[in-house]
């Protein structure tokens, strides 16, 4: 873990509350230029520093992190360095000002960060440029939809779903595995998402995709921290860990006017 220094950058006004923002940007070594994917991004770092390190880190082939220590601030933010084939991805959770008290045992921002970053590692993560998005959204046909305004709404969605999942061949271990990670997803919209969107199953050539669409006002880093207190008290963090954890790939865009995410099954025969 190294530590970069930047020159500005100030706290959080006292008593202000301010939510927690996920920043991505990619250094592409065709162009050698950054693009903002998740953001706009500011780190508090120069875009020659970030595209040092990113360059660093394409070289070595490995997964860096470096802690940003701002001045005027008591306290350091973190940024993760992916490198991938052609670019590097640069993920850093900005605290604006937020941080846990003494004693608080509840996860902390950098290990949420760590986490997605490691999930972009994998493969099981990509993170999407709004642009990138909305190709992806609409390949495929679709198979069944379902909008959702309530939490009643969710036990509809998730049998329409169903019938469709096993009408297309997926095996009851399978299906009820992605029927899990669409739930999860889908509660977590109802519950950080603005309170409503909609889910659309879709058939690729090489997978089932499901589609989960919010108009909220995207990834709010607070409701991560907490664990799942039972049915209806989920956290976005650790059900977005679950669900990389049983699914094949997932794709994200977040931002103010919404959160998208492709649930995607690539063996649509079971595995």
């Amino acid at each position: 873990m190294a530590a970069v220094t930047a020159a500005h950058g100030s706290a959080a006004t006292p008593g202000e509350r301010q939510i927690a923002t996920l920043q991505v940007c990619r250094y592409v070594v065709s162009t050698a230029a950054l693009h903002d994917l998740i953001g706009p991004c500011d780190f508090g770092v120069s875009s020659e520093d970030l595209a040092r390190h990113a360059v660093e880190a394409l070289r070595s082939r490995k997964f860096m992190a470096y802690t940003v220590v701002l001045a005027g601030r008591v306290h350091a933010d973190q940024l993760c360095f992916v490198p991938q084939d052609g670019w590097c991805d640069i993920l850093g959770i900005s605290t604006n000002g937020w941080r846990r008290h003494h004693g608080d045992h509840r996860r902390g921002l950098n290990e949420i960060l760590s986490d997605l970053a490691a999930a972009v590692a994998c493969a099981r993560l990509r993170i999407l440029s709004a642009t990138e998005m909305a190709a992806e959204r609409d390949r495929g046909v679709p198979l069944a939809a379902a909008q959702l305004g309530a939490a009643a709404d969710l036990a509809r969605a998730r049998a329409t779903i169903e019938a469709a999942l096993q009408e297309g061949g997926l095996d009851a271990t399978a299906r009820a595995r992605y029927i899990l990670c669409i739930s999860e997803a889908a509660s977590n919209m109802l519950l950080h998402g603005g309170g409503g969107g909609t889910l659309c199953l879709r058939r690729l050539d090489d997978r089932l995709r499901t589609v989960v669409v919010d108009h909220g006002p995207g990834l709010q880093f607070t409701n991560w921290i907490e664990p799942p207190r039972g049915e209806w008290r989920v956290s976005m963090g650790y059900g977005l860990k679950m669900i990389f954890d049983n699914l094949d790939a997932v794709g994200l865009h977040t931002g103010e006017s919404g959160t998208t995410l492709l649930l995607d099954h690539m063996n649509m025969r079971g595995r």
